[in-house]
């Protein structure tokens, strides 16, 4: 059913982002092959023109030519550095250089062109054949579908690109711990954790038998959670509840000891959160382990919290009538 609400909302993106675009393309919102007139700054113009050679410059459009063509209203004169790479005599590509200065719309055209986003590409047109640098055209590439661009490249693609990128990173750090899991259990000590752990659970979960196996279940859940093992306690927690469940005298709705187990496993104490150290590594993280500490105080305390929260809250009449069916 997920699937089908994910694929609900990406469809319903896509559309909103077309039904924009071709409002904007109605009224030529990126006003695709206006003429910007414009100023070339450069400090020293008695050069030699050659082909394919990239020259460094600044561009110039005055404040009211800019808001003539976009009818978007700017503070100040834009003055952004460029690069020329000349065609002949009398027109050459340029790239603009974008800044905290530039334009919004700018930016937005400059990811529909699918460069970096920090550039903006066009063409110069002189007046005369090098004769002068003031009063050039200015004509930037075509853009059309920005929003589309933005929805499938920038969001759709990109975050599945780096979905991917992420689980195949975490696949050597989660069978590094999977497999210190299981040698652990080999030897015993997830039992020894399991017997340290059975006062507390006892007397957390009072309706439960001290011999009965949700106890057994609940504990080796708990410790895999310890040890940040999320995956490796998910069929844990599930044959907890299952065991659990043997013990409810009204089906349907969970028992205190359900509940208790409910919130201990969504705020478990974690010694070793091995699932966040994999994910901070796979994206390059310099010191993936430097959150042990905060990470060991803050499940602490959300965990205290939690049990003391659903302690109190099963102590309420309305949940108590509800559990016992009166």
């Amino acid at each position: 059913m997920l699937n089908y609400i994910w694929l609900a909302l990406i469809l319903v993106g896509i559309l909103t982002a077309i039904g924009w675009d071709l409002y904007d393309i109605k009224s030529d919102k990126y006003r695709n092959g206006a003429e910007i007139k414009s100023d070339v700054i450069y400090d020293n113009s008695n050069f030699l023109v050659e082909k394919n050679k990239r020259y460094n410059f600044s561009i110039k459009v005055s404040k009211s030519e800019f808001e003539r063509i976009y009818g978007v209203k700017i503070s100040k004169d834009l003055i952004q550095k460029a690069t020329l790479i000349f065609i002949d005599n009398k027109s050459a590509y340029i790239e603009i250089y974008l800044d905290s200065t530039s334009p919004h719309i700018w930016f937005e055209q400059s990811r529909a062109q699918k460069v970096d986003g920090s550039t903006l590409q066009g063409k110069l047109y002189f007046q005369e054949a090098m004769g002068t640098f003031s009063d050039v055209k200015l004509v930037l590439n075509s853009v059309k579908f920005v929003k589309l661009n933005s929805v499938t490249n920038e969001g759709i693609v990109k975050y599945a690109r780096i979905a991917v990128e992420i689980s195949i990173g975490l696949i050597g750090i989660m069978s590094l711990w999977l497999g210190l899991m299981k040698i652990a259990e080999s030897s015993g000590l997830i039992k020894i954790i399991a017997k340290s752990l059975k006062p507390i659970t006892v007397k957390l979960f009072p309706d439960v038998p001290d011999d009965h196996p949700a106890i057994g279940a609940m504990v080796m859940n708990i410790s895999a959670n310890i040890l940040g093992l999320a995956n490796a306690a998910t069929p844990l927690g599930l044959k907890a509840m299952e065991e659990l469940n043997k013990l409810n005298k009204k089906l349907g709705t969970a028992t205190d000891a359900m509940c208790t187990f409910l919130v201990i496993n969504t705020s478990n104490v974690q010694l070793i959160p091995a699932t966040v150290i994999a994910i901070r590594a796979a994206s390059g993280s310099v010191n993936p382990t430097e959150i042990l500490g905060p990470v060991i105080v803050a499940t602490s305390v959300s965990t205290i919290i939690g049990i003391i929260a659903v302690k109190l809250l099963s102590k309420l009449k309305v949940f108590r009538k509800q559990l016992e069916g009166n």
